[in-house]
């Protein structure tokens, strides 16, 4: 006897703990197959949860889920109420409507296919370089907010930035405007619930967006919502990379500066920006706001909202990405602090450089996730054979995501160029059709090569064994990074 129980009987509980194991990752690799989005991704669950269902049960668990359910998309019949707010913005935009031509025909016509939002003239949009710029324009806006403000961020800290937000919001909502904040709950697990709850005494609506409360997915933390989004009186936005945290201002030791892009963006196609936040909110608080089609014509652009998510069965910011990289004809410049791409993203590219398109990327030297950073390494020798060009930017760390294409079109926003943004997390960018802004993206690229060092793309194949097998090992996890 050992204790209570025999021998055998312990070899009886082992044998059938075993076979419950092994059982439970059968099954589990039968569902990776079928709901994987990508082989890659099927085929790596498939084998860690048959050869190792130990390891391989709680990855999945927690990482597995491809698909997101619970969330309900404007225009799908599924929520009366985001319906008709669907079907009021688009007649609202109905007099701004623009066909566009040229290089963004084709992305502007798939994403209003997946968004139903048609492309509009008629916008101002100002690109923000940078922390101070974008929150000092993002503070002024709520400053002189009379109706409503909607603030949406991937993280938000309780610090010096977090704080000088809070205080911003409760000014505005002792006027009498209606304040609503959301956040993801991934992204903002550090924020604590204080920093909440005194908006909240103070008429503040505050919202984390929870993507693993679905009966049975409690432990799935594989989805984010990405977006920023901060929408004043339903006139005025602002979209980009940015998130709340001093970090972003420069302020952290560990990444000392921070280069990254915010746009800000006023007229009819801010309407559009605000179905993404009610859909986004209608999921977070089960009920809508108060939405407001305040929008007119002020300027001359062309643009239209590129959202994304895994909620919905086709990917607006892949085919958007993919419809202008494979109609660029002169030029090419993109900007990530992640480099992961799917093989359609990555031969998109460098079919770009093999038919003469100046092809350049532009990634951080500074790595703030390991995984991704060694991944971007396996990619340097297709890059090589095509021609395309990479440099890495040297002061402190990148975190920029922008498109510039040819001479008149440019996206900026949350999208990265990796699996996770394309597939997993929700995002939300800014297509933009107007040559001054695009000189704007310009000039600021110039200013980035001119802090940047251009990467030797035979780096990976000269690199030692070990740091070859360090990138190939992340690359494998790369459909989850």
């Amino acid at each position: 006897m050992v204790g209570l129980f025999s021998v055998a009987d312990l070899r009886y509980f082992y044998g059938l703990l075993t076979a419950v194991v092994e059982i439970a990752g059968v099954l589990l690799a039968l569902r990776a197959i079928l709901m994987a989005r990508t082989p890659q991704s099927a085929i790596g669950w498939a084998l860690i949860l048959l050869i190792l269902p130990v390891i391989g049960i709680p990855l999945f668990l927690v990482f597995g889920e491809s698909r997101f359910s619970g969330y309900t998309r404007a225009g799908t019949g599924k929520t009366k109420a985001l319906d008709d707010a669907l079907k009021a913005t688009i007649r609202h935009l109905e007099g701004y409507h623009t066909e566009v031509r040229g290089l963004c025909a084709d992305g502007s016509r798939v994403a209003q296919s997946i968004s139903k939002l048609p492309p509009t003239t008629g916008n101002r949009v100002q690109l923000l370089v940078d922390g101070q710029q974008t929150f000092d324009a993002i503070f002024a806006a709520i400053d002189s907010a009379r109706e409503s403000v909607w603030v949406q961020f991937f993280i938000i800290h309780d610090d010096i930035l977090g704080r000088e937000l809070s205080a911003r919001l409760l000014a505005a909502a002792a006027r009498g405007v209606e304040c609503l904040v959301m956040y993801d709950q991934v992204g903002s697990k550090k924020l604590p619930w204080s920093w909440c709850e005194k908006l909240i005494r103070r008429g503040v609506k505050v919202q984390p967006f929870i993507t693993n409360r679905q009966y049975g997915r409690h432990f799935q933390i594989n989805f984010r919502n990405h977006r920023k989004l901060v929408i004043a009186d339903g006139s005025v936005g602002f979209v980009g990379g940015l998130n709340i945290g001093d970090e972003y201002m420069g302020r952290s030791k560990k990444f000392g500066p921070w280069r990254d892009t915010h746009l800000r963006i006023e007229g009819p196609a801010v309407a559009g920006f605000q179905v993404s936040f009610l859909e986004d909110w209608n999921y977070a608080a089960k009920s809508l706001p108060t939405y407001r089609l305040r929008s007119k014509s002020v300027g001359e652009a062309v643009a239209f909202p590129v959202p994304s998510g895994p909620a919905e069965d086709w990917s607006a910011c892949a085919a958007v990405y993919l419809s202008v990289i494979q109609d660029a004809k002169r030029r090419l410049w993109l900007a990530s602090p992640y480099f992961v791409p799917s093989s359609p993203l990555l031969y998109a590219i460098c079919y770009a450089a093999l038919r003469g398109v100046d092809v350049r990327i532009i990634l951080p030297q500074m790595a703030d996730h390991l995984l991704p950073w060694l991944s971007s390494f396996t990619y340097y020798p297709k890059l090589l054979a095509a021609g395309v060009k990479v440099w890495r930017y040297q002061p402190g760390f990148m975190h920029q995501k922008v498109l510039l294409a040819d001479d008149d079109f440019a996206i900026v926003g949350s999208i990265n160029l990796d699996y996770r943004s394309f597939m997993l997390n929700f995002e939300l960018s800014a297509a933009v059709h107007d040559r001054a802004f695009a000189a704007d993206v310009e000039n600021m690229f110039l200013a980035d090569f001119d802090k940047s060092r251009q990467e030797n793309l035979r780096a990976f194949d000269e690199g030692s064994l070990l740091f070859r097998l360090k990138c190939r090992a992340a690359a494998l996890m790369s459909p989850e990074q």
